[in-house]
Parts: structure tokens; sequence; C-alpha cells
């Protein structure tokens, strides 16, 4: 009985999961503001790319650059921006549901609390993702076709699952959880200040962060993996590369497992 009891169990909770996935999925990419702001964060960064080098030189340092270093620096210029404006727009998800009532809806239904924010996350996430990653195709297409490699599809792929996915989770993980915490605009104001101070500052005089495997920017993994990166990291082995990936993903599952126990106290004290 007690097998048959954590079968039913185990199968309401994967159904809460996959109904908070989806739900969230198509909401968040539904939303104008995601693309407007994602497409401006776009353009910015094209912008400071365009100051730093001409187009005609881009094109031929393209032509001229091993196809493997050009995937990372492109990957990488994907995260020096991007994942910010992920995070802002994530922020005002949980914030949201609960000021239109339909938090106080979910706890009514089976299924596990917990299952149902992994869920929210996951959906929020990667729908916010997805934009910024037809961006990134949009790149790595340029890239095969002044390059003639097939060698950069897979580059490409390994490249945006290991520089780019674990810190786009880590950051999705603290936008969904921490705005339960602190008023959602103060939150995003802060963790703006954050991603240039604790990722791209280069340390000088004021202490960062932004040199330990806890960066999200992926410089780490970059650098350990594929030996290059635009951030600030001196140097960087597989070993610590794979310090700063598991970091990053087992911290993402702890922060939505702490929030979904901190909800599980909120209700019991009701």
């Amino acid at each position: 009985m007690s097998k048959q009891r954590e079968a039913k169990q185990s199968r309401k909770s994967f159904t809460a999961f996959r109904g908070a996935f989806k739900y969230e999925f198509h909401m968040q990419l539904r939303r104008p503001v995601l693309w407007i702001v994602l497409l401006l964060s776009e353009l910015l960064m094209l912008g400071l790319m365009s100051r730093l080098v001409t187009l005609h030189d881009l094109l031929l340092s393209l032509r001229l650059t091993p196809p493997m270093l050009t995937v990372v620096i492109w990957t990488n210029s994907i995260n020096y921006l991007l994942p910010a404006a992920l995070g802002i727009l994530i922020a005002d998800r949980l914030p949201r549901d609960k000021r239109t009532g339909v938090q106080e809806l979910l706890t009514t239904l089976p299924g596990s609390q917990t299952a149902r924010l992994f869920g929210k996350f996951l959906g929020s996430t990667l729908a916010t993702l997805l934009p910024i990653f037809l961006f990134y195709c949009l790149g790595i297409a340029v890239i095969l076709f002044l390059s003639r490699s097939l060698l950069v599809l897979p580059l490409a792929l390994a490249t945006f699952a290991t520089i780019v996915l674990p810190g786009v989770l880590f950051v999705g993980a603290c936008a969904t959880a921490l705005p339960t915490l602190i008023w959602p605009p103060l939150y995003q104001f802060l963790f703006l200040g954050y991603w240039f101070w604790g990722n791209l500052y280069v340390p000088r005089n004021i202490p960062t962060i932004s040199t330990t495997i806890l960066t999200p920017v992926g410089g780490y993994m970059s650098s350990g993996f594929f030996g290059y990166t635009l951030f600030p990291i001196a140097y960087a082995s597989v070993f610590t590369g794979c310090m700063s990936l598991l970091l990053l993903l087992t911290l993402s599952i702890l922060i939505i497992l702490a929030l979904g126990s901190y909800q599980n106290w909120q209700l019991q004290k009701l």
C-alpha cells in the first residue's frame, strides 16, 4: 500500500510540475515586454561590439579565426548582458501570482508545492531564454556560413550548454525566489548592480566576487573547458570549470527547495 501511495504521490507531483511548466512557459512567451526588452538588450550588445570593431574587420576575423575560438567568443558575448535582462524579466512572476490570487488558488490543487515551484522556475526561465537562444543561433549561422566548418554546430551546443545554461538557471532561480522576500523593483535594481560588480568588474580597489567560481557568466567553464574567456578569470582548469558548473546547478536547486520550504511554512501559519 505504501508503494502505491508513493507512486500516486509521484504522479501527482509530476502532473503539478508539468502543468506549472507549460503554463509559465506559454505565459512568459506571450508577454510583449519579454521580446521588447531582449531585442533592445541584443541591439545594445551589438552596438557595444560595433564600437570595438568594424563590420569589415569582424567578418575578416571570422574568416581567419579558428571556428572553436570564434564560437567561444560569441558564447561569451551572449553571456555579457543578456542573462541580466533575463533575471530582471523573471523577477515579477511569483509576486504577480500572489497579487492576482493565483498562488492561493494553486495551493488548493493536488500535488507537491515544491514540484509546482520547479515547474514555474524552469518554465519561466527557459521561455525567457528562448529569444536569447534564437539570437545565439543567428550568430552561429553567420559563423557557420563564413567558416564553412560543420564543427561549429556541435561546438555551439557544447558551449551554450556549459557556459550559458548553468548561469542562466542560477539567475532564474534567484529571480524566482528572492522577489518573494524583497520588493521586486528593488530586487531588479540590486540585481543589475550585482551583475556588473560580481561578474564583469575587473578587480582593482573594490572587493568583488567576479573572479570566483560563483559567477554565473561562465568564465571558469569557458576558460577551463575551451581555453578562452572574455571575463576577468586569470586561469581556470577543467576541475575548476566543473566545480563552477556543479556549484551553480546545485545552488539553483537548493534555492527553489528553500523557497518551497518557506512557502509551506507560510501556509502552516495560516
